[in-house]
């Protein structure tokens, strides 16, 4: 029975090892982590990651299918994707609009 327990950030690092004066030799990940950990199933859209990222203003999300992680996702990696993906629709609005339509070679 695995599960998803926690999740440590760099903020946490930052916020509960350094800020305190801790020393990272002795400290624990178990006393640093975040317990409460957002995540999303594999099917989720990009474009509902963000909002969650953005409202819960965090970075990173695992993936899970099930209870098994499978991945973590950034908000790089969705920015990204979705600039791609706008990108692809400016290109074939600006091709549609100057009459240049794609033909296979």
């Amino acid at each position: 029975n695995e599960k998803l327990i926690g999740i440590l950030s760099e903020r946490d690092y930052a916020r509960k090892i350094i800020i305190k004066g801790k020393s990272s030799k002795e400290t624990l990940v178990k006393e640093v982590m975040t317990n409460e950990v957002c995540y999303v199933d594999k099917k989720k859209k990009l474009d509902e990651c963000l909002a969650i990222m953005s409202d819960k203003r965090i970075r990173h999300l695992p993936v899970m299918e099930g209870n098994q992680l499978i991945g973590l996702i950034s908000i790089g990696d969705v920015v990204k994707s979705i600039i791609s993906e706008q990108e692809i629709v400016i290109d074939d609005l600006y091709n549609y609009i100057h009459g240049v339509y794609y033909t296979p070679h």
